[in-house]
């Protein structure tokens, strides 16, 4: 419990100074995230001691590091899966001896979960790097880590049933029912927030859908947490690094996160939320 409040008081305050400084500079965000993407990729990769091959370790992590900078150009995005889909099964063919489809596969779902959820954020951000961006990179990590949080505390204090004992044993009924009521909340705090002191006076926003795109990442959350929570059983590891005290490496951090963001970048383009 102290070793986690520690790295949240350490982290949470790191968080706010990147975000504040990609205000003033915005390529700072693209840079932090991009580098979060690739640090998700080599844990994952970990787990299965895929980053000691370095013919499948350098497509990966080149793949992702690609994706961000071309995204906006089609031509080119294409190209760089192709590539990326061709240097893999080229691994295999010539490496047949050391290396399995189930390699691969395991390799491809990790690469693309990791980048394409970091890559929503990104997306968001670049579409207005403005205020209005940096509300998009609050909430993406706000709503899943806020009900991790609350799901943690709460299941702390009133939890009785367990949600999937298999698969993560210390989540429970109670703790997710906690956690999705505190991520559907945040939403609503942070654009009275940014309403009150950040937005443009002619902005208007909907706090329907903030509530809305709160509760949906909140339950997506879930999934995103005991999804990587299998993987890591099915690798026989308890985190995928130590780089964060108490809460493993950063894909314990963000696996969440990577299940959100895609969420809410999609309610993005449906729903009326900022104006």
């Amino acid at each position: 419990m102290k070793t986690r409040l520690l790295s949240a008081v350490i982290g949470i305050p790191l968080a706010i100074g990147l975000i504040i400084l990609g205000a003033y500079f915005p390529i700072v965000i693209d840079i932090s995230l991009a580098a979060i993407g690739i640090m998700c990729i080599v844990e994952g990769l970990s787990a299965k001691k895929l980053d000691k091959k370095v013919t499948m370790f350098i497509p990966c992590t080149l793949f992702c590091l690609l994706f961000f900078l071309f995204y906006s150009n089609r031509l080119l995005c294409v190209c760089i899966v192709f590539a990326y889909i061709v240097a893999l099964y080229l691994s295999m063919v010539f490496n047949h001896e050391h290396l399995v489809f189930h390699d691969l596969s395991f390799a491809m779902t990790i690469t693309t979960m990791c980048s394409l959820g970091i890559w929503s954020i990104v997306y968001m951000y670049d579409q207005r790097k403005s205020v209005v961006g940096l509300f998009y990179v609050v909430i993406s990590l706000a709503i899943p880590w806020v009900a991790d949080g609350g799901a943690y505390f709460g299941g702390s204090a009133l939890g009785k049933h367990k949600l999937c004992p298999k698969i993560s044993p210390k989540k429970t009924v109670e703790g997710a029912v906690t956690g999705i009521i505190a991520g559907t909340v945040i939403p609503l705090i942070a654009g009275v927030i940014f309403k009150q002191f950040f937005f443009a006076p002619e902005l208007s926003v909907n706090y329907l859908s903030f509530a809305l795109i709160g509760l949906l990442g909140s339950l997506i959350s879930i999934l995103g947490d005991l999804s990587f929570s299998l993987i890591k059983r099915s690798c026989n590891i308890k985190d995928y690094g130590s780089l964060i005290p108490g809460h493993g490496g950063m894909l314990d951090r963000f696996d969440s996160v990577i299940f959100t963001a895609p969420l809410i970048m999609i309610l993005d383009m449906v729903l009326p939320i900022v104006q």
